[in-house]
């Protein structure tokens, strides 16, 4: 099964992350690959499950070609991975072309036993098309919008 994750509210990583603690804790192997995303987001501490570590120092709005080599990896990994539940943070938010996308899908449709969360700011049709769940995050309000940065802790 394929859910998604998506929208400009806060809580997509943390209900993607506590449905992997979830799995976890009914006997399920989970696997984390968080894009776009340091080794520095305080989740990475806890988690109980396994972790593709991101690259150590990464700008929050990486250049694309910089970053490419490791989500390839990532992927990679990702598409050899046995674990029953995979979530692929960010996601949404690196693809940016057809080739991308279907990559991403190829993935998907050749681990049909393998349950996928998938999370990210954008709604990307062809991936919205075979999800099994949809869930959308609106924000309504954000002290980000104020110009508070993001707090060590709340949102990292």
């Amino acid at each position: 099964m394929i859910q998604l994750y998506y929208g400009f509210g806060k809580g997509k990583t943390t209900a993607a992350i506590g449905a992997g603690m979830r799995a976890f804790g009914a006997g399920m192997s989970v696997l984390l690959i968080q894009f776009l995303k340091d080794c520095n987001s305080s989740e990475i501490s806890a988690v109980p499950f396994k972790i593709f570590k991101a690259p150590e120092k990464l700008p929050f709005n990486p250049e694309k070609k910089a970053y490419q080599p490791w989500v390839d990896s990532a992927l990679d990994y990702a598409a050899a991975s046995n674990c029953q539940m995979i979530i692929l943070d960010e996601l949404l938010d690196i693809i940016q072309t057809e080739e991308e996308t279907n990559r991403i899908i190829n993935i998907l449709k050749n681990k049909p036993d393998t349950e996928f969360i998938i999370t990210g700011h954008k709604r990307l049709d062809a991936l919205f098309e075979i999800a099994d769940y949809i869930t959308c995050f609106t924000k309504e309000k954000h002290p980000y919008d104020k110009g508070v940065k993001a707090r060590k802790g709340i949102e990292y």
